[in-house]
């Protein structure tokens, strides 16, 4: 009796587990309500490897995802995703990451993301029109997010580096040096802390918030390594204060 319960009861996994299998992505997400500014088109294939053309988050298109479940993560009842998006020769950002969730929180695992300044620098409000130059590079180790807890940042650690750096400004070509920032959490939101090593003597953080707000504040000192170029740009910073810094914030 029991040997023939254990047959049962394996061929019911098997049949669950070919069910799940061959379930399109497309019937498994008209089960859900996307947030808002969020879009996805273009989805192909099964909940175990799904092909998704497109994926709109506000003003940012992120193309060619691909996205394979673990089977073994089911058995833990903490979904294992692993994610690729974009390549070199399309627009748009490319990289990869690891996304474990659960009930209580997401977990991120080796993010790495790069993505074209520009396409950056216009997500930014500017006191003047700037074109920027050269690749940005996220990486992140490690990253947990509290579902339950209105999606606060519970732990993160990485860094955005920014290499090579340079913009179009007044009609010239400026180089920058290389830019460098630390990923952590504070007081819940993820934080982007730059570092105050670089030419512009620049000092600034940012913050993203739930729902994808992004907010910044931070001061410019010019020095010696200031580009001579940038000085024309300096009046549109406003008055710099006793310290000979301009307040920055967007």
């Amino acid at each position: 009796m029991k040997k023939k319960f254990s047959i049962g009861f394996i061929f019911l996994i098997i049949y669950m587990g070919f069910l799940i299998a061959t379930l399109p992505t497309t019937q498994l997400l008209n089960q859900f309500s996307l947030p808002n500014k969020v879009n996805i088109l273009g989805v192909t294939g099964s909940v175990w490897n799904t092909n998704i053309a497109q994926v709109i988050i506000g003003e940012t298109s992120i193309k060619k995802v691909n996205v394979k479940l673990s089977i073994w993560s089911l058995f833990t009842l903490t979904p294992k995703l692993f994610i690729t998006f974009g390549d070199s020769f399309i627009a748009g950002p490319e990289g990869e990451l690891e996304l474990v969730l659960s009930a209580e929180r997401v977990d991120i695992n080796g993010l790495k993301l790069l993505v074209r300044a520009n396409r950056v620098a216009q997500q930014i409000t500017l006191p003047l029109p700037v074109s920027a130059q050269g690749d940005v590079e996220l990486m992140i180790v490690n990253a947990a997010i509290d579902l339950k807890n209105n999606n606060q940042c519970i732990a993160a650690e990485g860094e955005i580096t920014w290499s090579k750096a340079g913009v179009i400004a007044l009609e010239q070509n400026i180089k920058l040096g290389d830019f460098n920032a630390n990923i952590d959490c504070e007081n819940g939101v993820l934080a982007l802390i730059l570092s105050p090593k670089n030419n512009l003597g620049l000092t600034f953080n940012a913050y993203i918030r739930d729902g994808g707000n992004i907010s910044g504040n931070g001061y410019l000192q010019p020095g010696r390594k200031f580009p001579q170029a940038l000085n024309d740009a300096l009046p549109f910073l406003g008055k710099k204060d006793s310290k000979g810094r301009y307040r920055l914030s967007f």
